[in-house]
């Protein structure tokens, strides 16, 4: 799964809310101290005489050479370093949403949608709360199998919370869009696609993101909901989320693809969500279809999805 290394090299998430630390000056190396007189006065230190005869030095005592990984060794680094990088990635894709500096808050609301040739379009505009209208702010983006990308700036938030572009001296949304007209936002999506998008002030202190699923892949029962999130176009990595598990009473939670069964380690927290990370490939298959049961005392909801090659289309 080279995807992961390609989205995790050169970094595919900034911390949206970046902490200002006072930077205090070093301080100046100190004058160098008189040397001690009584030191100075001391007796040189006769060095003691070496063994007239040293010991031989034998095979024995020589560093061993360097051990040369085997090709198995190999293979398992290299696992290692890719389930590191699985892990990296999905922690940042759950997270974005929870980036946000104390009392800001933006959303995604729809504004309309039409079918096109290339799938459902659907446009948005941000709504944010806690932006101050001196703010200038920069719009981020990150979509599937991409790294996080500055689509605009200049933009700023009015009276009426609504994200507009600043004007034509603002930035670079002055090129494209008239002052004050409400940013859009467009997107066409595959069913468990996610569309997350941020707004981040100049000084980087200040900031908000913002997730939306268009077309969820969920299950419910009896309160308890499940969703699966793509982490990539052909689902090489998805986030299993669930909610309502409050009763950890026989909680099982596994998978299902071609006979071949999976635990999975979902631990639901005190409000009954949990999140888990699965790559669901399946030796000998470049595609194919998964089942996700998760179950206790008091519900039981199922979902399949579909992943692999050219599992990935637009609605």
């Amino acid at each position: 799964m080279r995807f992961v290394s390609s989205l995790i090299s050169g970094g595919a998430v900034a911390s949206l809310c970046i902490a200002s630390f006072a930077q205090s000056a070093p301080s100046p190396n100190a004058p160098a101290s008189p040397a001690d007189p009584q030191a100075a006065s001391a007796p040189a230190q006769t060095p003691s005489p070496s063994p007239a005869n040293p010991a031989p030095l034998k095979l024995q005592d020589l560093p061993s050479d360097p051990h040369t990984p085997t090709a198995d060794e190999l293979a398992e680094q290299a696992a290692e370093r890719e389930r590191f990088q699985i892990r990296q990635l999905a922690a940042a894709q759950n997270n974005w949403a929870t980036s946000a500096t104390a009392g800001v808050t933006l959303e995604l609301k729809e504004t309309g949608r039409s079918k096109a040739e290339n799938g459902t379009q659907i446009t948005y505009q941000l709504q944010g709360k806690g932006f101050t209208s001196e703010m200038k702010l920069s719009l981020l983006r990150w979509e599937l199998n991409d790294k996080v990308a500055v689509v605009m700036d200049g933009i700023t938030v009015n009276a009426a919370g609504i994200a507009v572009c600043g004007g034509a001296d603002a930035g670079t949304c002055g090129k494209t869009m008239k002052a004050n007209e409400p940013v859009v936002v467009t997107a066409t999506v595959a069913k468990g696609e996610a569309i997350r998008i941020a707004l981040v002030a100049a000084d980087k202190k200040h900031g908000a993101a913002a997730t939306l699923v268009p077309f969820p892949i969920t299950a419910e029962d009896k309160g308890c909901k499940l969703q699966v999130i793509r982490g990539t176009k052909n689902d090489e990595l998805v986030l299993i989320v669930g909610d309502g598990f409050t009763s950890t009473v026989n909680f099982t939670a596994g998978s299902e693809s071609f006979g071949e069964k999976r635990p999975m380690g979902a631990k639901p927290n005190a409000q009954g969500h949990f999140v888990v990370a699965m790559t669901p490939w399946v030796t000998g298959h470049d595609n194919g279809d998964t089942v996700i049961y998760v179950q206790n005392d008091a519900c039981s909801p199922t979902l399949s999805f579909h992943w692999g090659k050219d599992s990935y289309k637009v609605e």
